[in-house]
């Protein structure tokens, strides 16, 4: 799930951290830092994420995050996915990774129902009334978990694109906000230069280079303007960054 929402181009800059040092031996601590880096963490480390200590001292502390603040920013394979190729959440590789994690989490609770069940029949006979009962509280705890599971997987898509909806909003609003300020200071300055044109013209100075300049900067201010407005009608792209 890490891999598919970072991308491995990404992984170079992931810090991993180990903690609670302090809690074991210095050769239980490598040993299980060991065990991280041959097993849970071997494909990140081998597209050069990194793996350091954090001692629970302030030095420590800032040497991992001055780690992290050499890497050159690079954004994350799930938002290319959602922003750049306009996939749905569904669609991408870390909701496809997650569907199936729980696709699988529900296989399994359906298998220990199966197993609770048998179970539940064999005290039925052997008239076990307590196991039974007690069977009977279990196979409905897994059979909530099971039908959350389920829910989950029908509510992720839309409650993320419903967020997606809000936050796109909300940038486009901005956005609008800022270039509306920036078409009125252009209106202001062309404005601006109109009157002083009109002025010189009412003195009779109609051919002097100062009203050839001012209208060169009208002109430019206007095409600046209606440039503006072409960018007022698009939505800027949103993105997190890996740092």
């Amino acid at each position: 799930m890490f891999r598919e929402l970072c991308g491995e181009k990404t992984l170079k800059n992931v810090v991993l951290v180990t903690n609670m040092w302090g809690k074991v031996t210095p050769q239980q601590g490598a040993d299980r830092e060991q065990q991280l880096k041959d097993k849970y963490f071997k494909a990140a480390i081998e597209k050069d994420a990194q793996l350091r200590r954090h001692s629970n001292t302030p030095e420590s502390a800032r040497e991992i995050v001055r780690k992290i603040l050499d890497n050159r920013p690079l954004a994350l394979k799930i938002q290319h996915e959602l922003i750049d190729q306009r996939k749905d959440i569904g669609e991408t590789g870390a909701g496809k990774e997650l569907k199936r994690e729980i696709c699988l989490a529900v296989v399994e609770y359906g298998r220990g129902i199966a197993e609770v069940e048998e179970s539940m029949q064999k005290a039925i006979e052997e008239e076990d009334e307590q196991s039974r009962e007690e069977l009977e509280e279990e196979k409905r705890k897994m059979q909530e978990e099971m039908e959350k599971l389920r829910k989950d997987l029908e509510d992720m898509e839309s409650r993320f694109e419903k967020a997606r909806r809000e936050m796109e909003e909300r940038i486009k609003a901005r956005f609008e906000a800022r270039e509306k300020r920036t078409q009125e200071a252009y209106e202001a300055k062309i404005r601006k230069y109109q009157e002083k044109v009109d002025e010189l013209e009412r003195e009779g100075r109609e051919s002097t280079s100062e009203i050839a300049s001012l209208k060169k900067k009208m002109a430019e201010a206007r095409q600046k303007a209606s440039q503006s407005t072409q960018g007022a009608t698009k939505i800027k792209k949103w993105r997190c960054i890996l740092m």
